[in-house]
């Protein structure tokens, strides 16, 4: 699981306007968060696995996004400005263009499933993204890659085939 965080972490490096992408271990609770923002922190929820045999498993799971930034920005009607008011929305926006269907060759390829405004300040918004995916792992070792199949079977997770390389 360390190798999927670390490359989606990679992953999301490629949108400039992030100045501070980590794993989530609750920042933004603290009066001061140590993050730089706009801010990207990242944690998994609700993984499941299913049995395979000989202990291997099966993970699904979503990743989630948590997407932080400073709303300085008047959003009134009046505002001459208004419209840098949802930059935060920009930034979302150009998270899910890098991570839809992003795949390292070791999970199938990431697909939001949800998105959720948080209250956390009155300094900052704050949403999370989630994005699901699956990987297999075996008794003894890290996940291992699976030979993505973008076909129908009997046995498939989201469209999607899973066989080990």
């Amino acid at each position: 699981m360390k190798t999927i965080f670390l490359d989606i972490q990679k992953k999301l490096s490629e949108v400039k306007e992030l100045k501070h992408i980590d794993k989530n271990w609750n920042q933004l609770l603290h009066e001061q968060p140590p993050v730089i923002f706009p801010c990207a922190l990242l944690d998994i929820a609700n993984v499941e696995y299913t049995q395979l045999g000989n202990l291997a498993q099966d993970g699904v799971g979503a990743v989630e996004i948590t997407i932080a930034n400073f709303q300085l920005t008047p959003s009134s009607g009046m505002a001459p400005n208004k419209h840098d008011s949802y930059s935060v929305l920009d930034i979302i926006e150009k998270i899910h263009q890098v991570l839809q269907g992003y795949t390292n060759g070791e999970i199938l390829p990431l697909v939001r499933v949800g998105l959720k405004k948080l209250d956390a300040s009155f300094r900052y918004e704050v949403y999370k993204v989630s994005y699901q995916t699956a990987w297999r792992v075996y008794k003894n070792t890290d996940e291992v890659p699976v030979k993505v199949t973008p076909k129908v079977s009997r046995y498939k997770k989201n469209n999607y085939l899973m066989e080990p390389c």
